[in-house]
């Protein structure tokens, strides 16, 4: 169904577009054409019925709730949107601004935007760019490319490239040259070449990742011809998209290259990606590695990877694989400082169920020592729990000296009210 645009904003009492499909209902509030007042003064777009939807968190709001409505979701702002866009996106904008809570106006703000320029983006981006000045005309300008390049990404590069600089117009011909890169990343390729140096090293990764989603093999060929730091971060951007893919044929490729730098940072990201979604088949894929360097980039994106999902996996399995000390320590001060600010519960149950032993305690030592630069309370915690006596006292009179060097000598008081065995405390303090 195509409704036209508007080419007047004031009018006639009752007129009611109806969108029988999406279940919409626009209300139009009433205006007298010799009244020449703001059009959008009310906020007249309104649920029916069939917007509501189900499971939403707004599904037992009532038929006639205004996009203002605080209560409204996400989802239904969304299709709220895109509708009043197609209508009369002018309109749409100004009741945007006028829903007063954050998250909601931002949302229907930039879906109408997004929605006005995929259908109109030449419209869109003039509009915009006299209705708003500073960080609002950068969000606003966003908005309209990022629907423009699904369009038509060769003339809403032009235009951005014409009528902007700096940071908006880094945005835009980003996000055209992904999207570009999805449809026709050959052109695509040579519209970049128009494009300053300058420019171009901080967007050409826009077309990388577009590109490498749907061909990743003709991308890194095309990326195999660049030089210096642009072909590096091009080739990388291209393999978070082909490690989602094929990470096997990817493998197979970094394992081709001859620059050791390239290697690292393909088999990083490679590493990173692939563990996100099946790390045991990632750590299988690594034993074929007989260059223990490879093996080492590979592991430390493994773990990070591994860590989002799953920290404790990633924990485990480091301790019985990585044999490289330092990059085992390394690893695992990685992942417990990001687990223990995310979910510190986590960490602890993770611990408690580990049972007490020599095992425990090593894990238990690598833990502070990951975190004592940062979180020295934690760190001395954790080393005190180590069950082996001796070990205890020797790594706890290592991780308190930190504490102090840090903190000073007010931390020793603290660590009396922690229970740190007096034997320790006195021990720093003779030192």
């Amino acid at each position: 169904m195509v409704i036209q645009k508007s080419t007047t904003y004031a009018v006639s009492a009752g007129v009611i577009f109806g969108w029988l499909t999406m279940g919409v209902v626009w209300l139009v509030t009433e205006q007298k054409a010799e009244e020449d007042s703001d059009p959008a003064s009310t906020i007249g777009i309104t649920m029916s019925d069939g917007a509501m939807g189900n499971g939403s968190r707004a599904s037992s709001l009532p038929p006639g709730t205004a996009i203002d409505d605080p209560r409204i979701s996400f989802r239904q702002l969304d299709r709220l949107a895109e509708d009043a866009a197609l209508v009369d996106p002018v309109v749409a904008v100004r009741n945007a601004e006028k829903i007063a809570g954050y998250d909601n106006r931002e949302k229907y703000f930039g879906t109408v935007l997004r929605t006005w320029g995929e259908t109109d983006g030449k419209s869109a981006a003039e509009w915009t760019a006299q209705e708003y000045k500073g960080e609002k005309l950068s969000y606003a300008l966003y908005y309209v490319a990022d629907g423009w390049a699904e369009s038509d990404p060769e003339a809403a590069g032009d235009w951005f490239l014409e009528h902007t600089d700096g940071p908006i117009l880094e945005d835009a011909v980003w996000e055209v040259l992904e999207a570009w890169g999805r449809k026709n990343p050959e052109a695509a390729l040579e519209w970049s070449e128009g494009v300053d140096e300058y420019t171009k090293s901080n967007v050409l990764f826009g077309l990388a990742e577009g590109w490498g989603a749907v061909d990743p093999v003709a991308a890194v060929e095309a990326g195999m011809a660049m030089e210096g730091e642009l072909r590096y971060e091009f080739l990388t951007s291209v393999t978070t998209q082909w490690a989602g893919s094929d990470p096997e044929a990817l493998g197979a490729w970094a394992r081709s290259l001859l620059s050791e730098e390239l290697r690292a940072g393909v088999l990083s990201e490679m590493g990173e990606i692939w563990a996100q979604s099946d790390p045991e088949a990632v750590t299988k894929w690594s034993a074929s590695l007989e260059n223990e360097g490879d093996r080492y980039y590979l592991q430390n994106g493994v773990a990070i990877g591994w860590s989002e999902h799953d920290p404790g996996g990633a924990l485990e399995w480091a301790i019985d694989n990585v044999e490289d000390e330092g990059a085992l320590d390394e690893m695992v001060g990685d992942i417990v400082f990001n687990w223990t600010n995310l979910d510190p519960t986590g960490t602890t149950e993770w611990l408690e169920k580990r049972p007490a032993g020599a095992e425990k305690d090593t894990i238990l030592e690598m833990f502070s020592n990951g975190i004592v630069s940062v979180d020295p309370v934690a760190a001395v915690a954790w080393a005190n729990e180590i069950s082996d006596a001796e070990k205890r006292d020797q790594h706890l009179r290592t991780m308190a000296s930190q504490w102090v060097a840090m903190d000073g000598s007010g931390a020793l008081e603290k660590m009396r009210k922690m229970g740190i065995p007096e034997n320790v405390i006195q021990a720093i303090e003779n030192r």
